[in-house]
C-alpha cells in the first residue's frame, strides 16, 4: 500500500480519470489527458499504473467499493438494512446516482469500451462476495424457499428496474426514489417470507454482511493501489 502522500496522489489521478471517463468515454481519454486534468506529469501516472487498462480497471473497482463502503456504513447504523428489500433499495439508489456504476451495470461499451467487462484482479473475490451474501440471506431465512429459480428470479426482477427505462422511454420520467420504493415492494412481496425476521437474526446477518463487504474492499484496495512508490515526479 502506498504511503499517504502517494495514496493521496493516486486518488487524485483516479478522480481525474473517472471524471474524463464519464465526460469523454474510454476510447477518447489518454494518459496525457488524465495527467493534465490531475495537474501532474504523465510519468507520475505510470508510477502508480503501468497501463491505461490497469488505471481504468482501478477506477471502476473504486466505484464499486465506494458503494459497498456506503452499504457497510448503513448496516452499522441500522442492521435492518440487511433485509433484502431494504438492501436492494439502497444499492439501487447508490448505483443509479453514480454514472460509472450505472454504465457498468448496463454493460455500456459506448462509455466504458472493453473495460465494462474487466475486473481481473478481483473477479474471484467478487464472485465469493456474491455467494456469501446469498448464503447469509438464505441461511437466515430472509428469502422464501418456495420460489423456483430463486436467485435468477430475484436478480431478474431487480435488473428490470435498472434497465427497463432503456426499453421503454415513457418510464424515464419516474422519479428515482419512486423506482427504489417500487423495487423494494417487489422484493418484499415477491421473495421474502410474510413474517419479519427476529431482531437477533437481523443483527447477526448484518454483522456477517459487513464482514463480507470489508473483505472485498480489502481485496480491491490491494489491486487499486498496487505496490509502493516514493518518487514524486509530478
Amino acid at each position: 500500500m502506498p504511503d499517504e502522500p502517494n495514496r493521496d496522489r493516486a486518488d487524485r489521478i483516479l478522480d481525474a480519470a473517472a471524471d474524463l471517463l464519464v465526460r469523454w468515454g474510454s476510447r477518447k481519454v489518454t494518459i496525457e489527458d488524465i495527467a493534465r486534468h490531475a495537474g501532474i506529469g504523465k510519468g507520475t501516472v505510470y508510477l502508480h499504473w503501468r497501463t491505461k487498462d490497469r488505471l481504468f480497471e482501478a477506477v471502476l473497482m473504486r466505484a464499486s467499493i465506494t458503494l459497498l463502503e456506503e452499504c457497510a456504513a448503513r448496516l452499522r447504523e441500522d442492521p435492518r438494512a440487511v433485509v433484502p428489500h431494504r438492501y436492494f433499495r439502497t444499492t439501487f439508489l447508490l448505483t443509479v446516482r453514480d454514472p460509472l456504476l450505472s454504465a457498468m451495470l448496463a454493460n455500456d461499451t459506448e462509455l466504458l469500451g472493453h473495460y465494462a467487462l474487466t475486473a481481473r484482479d478481483t473477479r474471484q473475490a467478487a464472485a465469493e462476495t456474491t455467494e456469501r451474501a446469498w448464503d447469509i440471506w438464505t441461511s437466515g431465512g430472509f428469502l422464501r424457499d418456495d420460489v423456483a429459480n430463486l436467485r435468477f428470479s430475484v436478480a431478474a426482477a431487480a435488473s428490470g428496474f435498472y434497465l427497463y427505462g432503456n426499453v421503454d422511454p415513457d418510464y424515464e420520467h419516474v422519479a428515482v426514489e419512486s423506482k427504489a420504493d417500487s423495487l423494494a415492494h417487489v422484493i418484499r412481496c415477491g421473495f421474502e417470507p410474510a413474517a419479519e425476521p427476529a431482531a437477533a437474526v437481523v443483527e447477526r446477518a448484518a454483522a456477517e454482511l459487513r464482514e463480507v463487504f470489508e473483505d472485498y474492499v480489502s481485496a480491491c484496495h490491494a489491486a487499486i493501489y498496487p505496490g509502493s512508490t516514493t518518487t514524486e515526479a509530478g
